[in-house]
């Protein structure tokens, strides 16, 4: 380029990243514009400059002021517009030149020529170009459009002179259709394209639509590339191009008639730069009429682009150079060169479109969990999309062209057959099986497609559409992801056995992805058939408004629906298994389950919605026609009281009183209405505790230095208890300190709010024998289910014989301790306690089953006294590193399943039935010896320096949304940053100093989504808090907190209890297109790597997070060692002022907490004044004049918009909840009305799915 050397694509998406391809081949520096939803697009990433524009998302790319304004600033020599936006705007184009720069494409007076279509239809006929039979000018009034239809016969189509992408138009059959379109058409040209004037033309119904690439210079020259067929259109928006026509194929001389009518055209109007000739052509007589001319480079270009080996945006930016160069254009010699004579082979586009098929194709708006294009010979692929991609809602759903070019157009059908058929989408539905379907259709492989062609194709996907989400409907398979870890949930069903035999019923190996519905299932509609079955807790089930039986094989015809309703009796989950499950679900790291809290797996990471798309199998087996039903002897039973087996640790004595610990098994607890995935809140007494306070990890008697937490354990966050289930946090700072067993999960999973449920305490070889029965019923459904044995010959699994009185008082004195091996400190070797998450000693009160030695499924082996010493985190890494490198008969390949390292502990997952506890701690004290000493270790790890902004404006939402909807005071509110410098005697200025002077070092990855957990180096730096009580239900991402003696750095919008220190960048990037990041690694810090901050203000905060959200943040990063040695002497040379440090922080703690004491009594007396007793909600529950509404999701209460006594009907407002930044209504459901009985809510409530907020006497 000889003047052109900065180009603005004033454009996103696919044509942007279209356009830098060619422009960087050309090595023309260039400017991208984007706005917030598009910071992730393909085209942000490649530009060498991306601008941030600024207003509403929506209207951004329209706004031509702003964006000649970024072109000014970066100095560009020229815009370059695309397709669609300002592409034909002509004040903007104008406007373009004024500010001194080159118009990317035809004269301001060529697209105002073409912009008004019966002035274009003027133009065509002085060039001698064919028109379509039409009014001469506009049509005026609505007698005049019936005058005119009558003269041009029927039928007829009117069209708003300045519409365009098929908008403002209607095919008319008679008079009467004529008079109902005219006022339609009008409107839409006055709302749309701000032109009320309309034409008519003479609609040709067996047509093909046909269109001629021509490029002109401006100088009165141009040139054509052939003809394009796009006949093939929905609404009259393409969906499919090919190169050459085959249409035109099939008439020699019509080629000739249509491009030289083209040229003429372009050249009497001395055209400039790529513009497109499109024209009707009568499929029976082969006769042409002018449509209008794009004075723009079309979607479709590509195609041409492959038959006739040119680029026509290279020539586009060839003209503007030749224009800034002052010579007007490209020269006339240079333009005839490129004139070809036929094409090369044959092309095929395919546009592929986020869009559901059974919403009549509406945009489908979401996150793409895979994208994966399959490549064939000759195809090109024009996208902006990837893994990760979020496609919003405020522009056209284009995700990609699929393109291809082989030598004939037999090849070419194959291949693009191909493309379409294998290359996967996952996320919102897209289009792919629509195009794969159309390119294989006879009537297309034979060429002679029309434009009415989709008014009568017929396509049917083998899909679910979900007319409602229900309650809380999740995508799960079974086991989930329980080797994952670093902060992501095992995810899987809360109960595996429901969902097992639902999966045997129908034929699928046991694991396959299925639905989890809660309280109130999906409605469903099969637009393809297919075999289900329903297994779990009691609900009400129809199928087409008939009811259906629960555990038994159910074959849908397409075009049914089914309803799962509310649950009808015991227990809370139900679960949908269908026929070869859901295969559009994309995999994460192995697994579809679904873990909402972190946004990953399943169905777009979340749960399900009206409008969601779900593919299922096409192949149903014959013989799955077959009824199959599980005999009622076999059924679990659902009561409202549940005895769950468990055994103690990892936390119970020394932590507990004994008198503690005979409480939790003693206790008949209620499940509170905080009942869910990632924790079931129990409602009962408090313990008293054998300590008074939790030394380094915090200041309640509760926290402990962080550890792994194992699934079914009940952790006591402050005074409250909480069973951990499978979505639970993979490490924490709480006690936990009894564990419910594996095979009992089951029935952990089906309580619910208003149950009660009660520990029977078991032992070790008890535990294991119950895992082994349940195991062997699965087993034997399964054989009965293939048809290898009889299903009414298999033995129920009973849990009527257990013995209610085997609790902790039954044999007190015997019961056992969570410490199954102490190892005492001596030398470099540090005290080492190996903590069993349940163990008991055999008791003749034990349940009479079989036993076995070994442990049930987690084992904590932990380091030192409870203070932290990074000396015990190395030896945690190298114990975790020598197991995963094991080849012993204790390894990851027989037996280990994941482990979860913290400062001072390594969690260790094993399968107990493969690997024998005692033999697994016997290899663990042999690893101890061969560990050694790592006094003096240098463990591999990198420094990163990022930027922390301090009192920013997210984060004091943040606290004030806290204090709205949670607690309104607390010795840590409204200043968080306050609180922690005083709880430590410090000044505000001294804390910000520790941020900006110290290393933290990562001593834990995890917790929720990779967060990493860090300690000082400096033993002097080691500040100490408590944690938030109770904790925040969301934390801004990019988060820096402090809790107990750590930093952690919140990585994702999350819920959280450390206090709010300041932002800085993020961390994670769940589906890896970030730079730096894989879909294989979607983490960035590693244990023992080094953080240190800069400030920075809220201005370059903003903008460094914007690099992060388009991908395009690089961090600062440095490789190095961590060495022990020299910490050990810090260590050593600083232990008298360290212990100052400690005291001083002593006496301001002693005093802050007499004041968060006084304040939490204050709150908890306020709370209870208001609250309203179990026993009464149960008895206005029970009154069949009473309708609950109720939660649909997990939320904190923000505001009451009801008052009891006042009228309620359909529709109306009665809660708004919080969830995530954003504010849910939730109003009186359809056909309601009567009057408030009872708000069972106050703002700051914590509901769940499901919970009841208002009650309604229904008259």
């Amino acid at each position: 380029m000889e003047r052109l050397k900065t180009l603005l694509i004033a454009n996103r998406a696919e044509i942007a990243t279209r356009i830098l391809k060619t422009a960087k081949s050309l090595d023309i520096r260039t400017i991208a514009i984007y706005t917030e939803p598009d910071a992730a697009s393909t085209h942000v990433s490649q530009a060498d400059l991306a601008v941030l524009l600024p207003g509403s998302p929506a209207k951004a790319y329209l706004d031509g002021d702003e964006i000649i304004r970024i072109a000014k600033e970066h100095k560009a020599d020229a815009i370059i517009p695309g397709y669609g936006f300002l592409s034909e705007n002509a004040d903007f184009a104008r406007a373009v030149a004024s500010a001194g720069m080159v118009w990317v494409g035809p004269s301001p007076d060529s697209i105002e020529s073409f912009g008004l279509k019966h002035t274009a239809r003027d133009l065509a006929t002085q060039a001698g170009v064919p028109i379509v039979p039409g009014s001469k000018g506009l049509i005026t009034s609505e007698e005049d459009a019936v005058k005119e239809s009558e003269r041009l016969g029927f039928p007829v189509m009117l069209k708003a002179t300045a519409g365009g992408g098929g908008m403002g138009l209607a095919t008319c059959q008679n008079v009467q259709e004529v008079t109902e379109a005219f006022g339609t058409v009008k409107s839409r040209g006055e709302n749309l394209f701000k032109n009320a004037g309309m034409f008519m033309e003479r609609f040709y119904p067996d047509s093909h639509h046909i269109e001629v690439q021509v490029f002109g210079n401006g100088l009165g020259n141009a040139i054509h590339f052939g003809e394009r067929e796009c006949s093939i259109q929905r609404r009259h928006q393409k969906v499919i191009e090919e190169c050459p026509s085959p249409f035109v194929a099939r008439h020699p001389n019509l080629r000739e008639g249509l491009c030289s009518a083209a040229v003429r055209l372009a050249e009497s109007i001395e055209y400039g730069s790529a513009g497109t000739i499109e024209y009707l052509v009568d499929d029976k007589s082969g006769d042409y009429f002018f449509l209008e001319m794009n004075t723009r480079l079309q979607v479709e270009h590509g195609i041409t682009e492959l038959c006739y080996s040119v680029d026509l945006v290279d020539l586009m930016l060839r003209q503007a150079d030749a224009q800034l160069a002052g010579n007007g254009g490209i020269n006339y010699e240079e333009l005839n060169a490129l004139q070809p004579t036929n094409p090369k082979g044959a092309a095929i586009e395919a546009r592929v479109y986020a869009e559901n098929p059974a919403k009549d194709y509406a945009p489908s708006p979401g996150t793409l969990q895979i994208v994966e294009w399959k490549q064939t010979k000759g195809s090109r692929i024009d996208t902006w999309i990837h893994t990760g991609t979020v496609v919003s809602s405020h522009y056209d759903p284009l995700l990609a062209k699929v393109m291809v070019h082989t030598s004939n157009r037999d090849g070419t059908i194959e291949a693009i057959h191909k493309i379409l058929s294998e290359s996967r989408i996952c996320g919102p539905p897209t289009n792919l099986e629509f195009l794969a379907t159309i390119v294989a259709d006879p009537t297309f492989a034979e060429g002679v497609t029309m434009t009415k062609f989709l008014t009568k194709f017929k396509f049917s996907p083998a899909a679910i559409d979900v007319v409602a989400g229900g309650a809380y409907t999740q995508v799960q398979d079974y086991p989930g992801r329980p080797t994952m870890g670093r902060g992501f949930p095992h995810a899987g069903p809360m109960d595996p056995l429901a969902f097992q035999i639902a999966n045997l019923l129908v034929g699928n190996p046991r694991g396959t992805e299925g639905l989890e519905c809660t309280l109130d299932g999906p409605e469903l509609f099969f637009l393809g058939a297919a075999v289900v079955a329903i297994c779990g807790a009691p609900m009400e089930i129809t199928l087409d408004g008939k009811e259906t039986p629960m555990w038994a094989r159910i074959s849908i015809a397409a075009g049914q629906k089914m309803k799962i309703g509310r649950t009808t009796g015991g227990g809370c989950r139900s679960y949908l298994a269908i026929y070869g499950g859901l295969p559009s679900v994309a995999d994460w790291f192995g697994s579809r389950a679904t873990s909402p809290g972190v946004g990953v797996g399943g169905y777009q990471g979340r749960q399900l919605a009206s409008g969601d798309l779900l593919a299922i199998s096409k192949d149903i087996p014959h013989h799955f026609s077959k009824q199959l039903k599980l005999p009622e002897h076999l059924i679990p039973q659902y009561p409202n009281h549940w005895d769950l087996l468990a055994m103690p640790g990892p936390y119970d004595e020394g932590y507990l009183l004994a008198e503690d610990v005979e409480m939790i098994y003693n206790t008949k607890w209620r499940v509170s209405h905080n009942a869910a995935r990632g924790g079931i809140r129990l409602i009962g007494p408090k313990p008293k505790w054998a300590r008074s306070d939790g030394g380094e990890g915090g200041a309640h008697p509760s926290n402990v230095p962080e550890y792994g937490y194992p699934v079914g354990s009940l952790n006591w966050t402050g005074d409250d208890p909480c069973i951990f289930p499978v979505d639970c946090p993979d490490f924490g700072g709480f006690v936990s300190s009894t564990t419910i067993i594996k095979a009992e999960h089951w029935r952990l999973g089906q309580m619910k709010a208003g149950d009660t449920m009660q520990y029977l305490r078991v032992s070790l070889e008890d535990a294991l024998a119950t895992r082994r029965r349940f195991n062997e019923f699965v087993d034997d459904v399964d054989k009965a289910c293939s048809g290898d044995s009889d299903i009414v010959a298999i033995t129920a699994l009973d849990y009527s014989s257990m013995p209610t009185s085997m609790t902790l008082s039954s044999y007190a004195g015997n019961h056992g301790t969570a410490v199954v091996r102490h190892i005492e400190g001596k030398g470099s070797q540090p005290r080492t306690l190996y903590r069993q998450v349940g163990l008991a000693p055999i008791s003749p009160y034990c349940l009479p089953l079989t036993t076995v030695q070994g442990g049930d499924d987690y084992l904590l082996v932990e380091y030192g006294d409870g203070t932290f010493d990074l000396n015990h985190r190395c030896r945690v890494t190298a114990l975790a590193k020598a197991l995963k490198e094991s080849n012993s008969d204790i390894s990851f390949s027989s037996g280990l399943v994941n482990t979860v390292g913290c400062c001072n502990s390594l969690l260790i997952y094993y399968d107990g039935i493969k690997i024998p506890q005692k033999k697994l701690i016997s290899y663990l004290v042999d690893l101890e010896a061969q560990v050694g000493d790592l006094s003096s270790a240098r463990v591999p790890s990198r420094l990163f320096k990022l930027p922390i902004l301090f009192d920013s404006a997210k984060e004091k939402n943040a606290i004030k949304r806290y204090m709205e909807t949670q607690r309104p005071y607390a010795s840590y509110l409204p200043d968080n940053m306050a609180f922690v410098a005083k709880n430590n005697g410090l000044q505000r200025k001294d804390l910000v100093d520790i941020y900006l002077k110290s290393r933290l070092i990562a001593v834990s990855i995890g917790f929720f989504a990779a967060l990493p957990l860090c300690l000082p180096v400096d033993p002097r730096q080691r500040i100490n808090c408590p944690k938030m009580n109770p904790s925040r239900v969301f934390t801004p991402e990019g988060q820096v907190s402090w809790g107990g003696s750590c930093m952690a750095l919140y990585n994702v919008e999350s819920p959280g209890g450390y206090q709010l220190t300041g932002l800085t960048i993020p961390g994670c990037d769940i589906l890896g297109s970030k730079y730096g990041y894989s879909l294989e690694r979607p983490w960035l810090f590693e244990d023992f790597d080094q953080l240190t901050f800069y400030e920075v203000d809220e201005q370059e905060y903003e903008r460094q997070l914007a690099l992060f959200h388009s991908g395009r943040y690089k961090y600062e990063v440095e490789e190095t060692e961590f060495d022990m040695g020299e910490h050990n002497k810090l260590l050593q040379s600083t232990r008298r002022e360290f212990a100052e440090v400690k005291d001083r922080q002593k006496r301001a703690q002693d005093e802050m907490q007499k004041i968060e004491d006084e304040l939490m009594d204050r709150w908890t007396k306020e709370k209870a004044e208001g609250k309203m007793p179990m026993d009464k909600v149960d008895a206005l529950l029970n009154d069949p004049a009473i309708h609950k509404i109720t939660s649909p999701m997990n939320a904190n209460v923000w505001k009451v918009t009801s008052e009891e006594g006042n009228g309620v009907k359909s529709n109306d407002v009665v809660v708004v909840l919080e969830a995530m930044k954003l504010e849910i209504s939730v109003r009186a459901e359809e056909g309601l009305a009567g009057k408030v009985e009872k708000l069972l809510v106050r703002p700051g409530d914590v509901v769940t799915a499901g919970d009841p907020l208002v009650l309604v006497r229904k008259g």
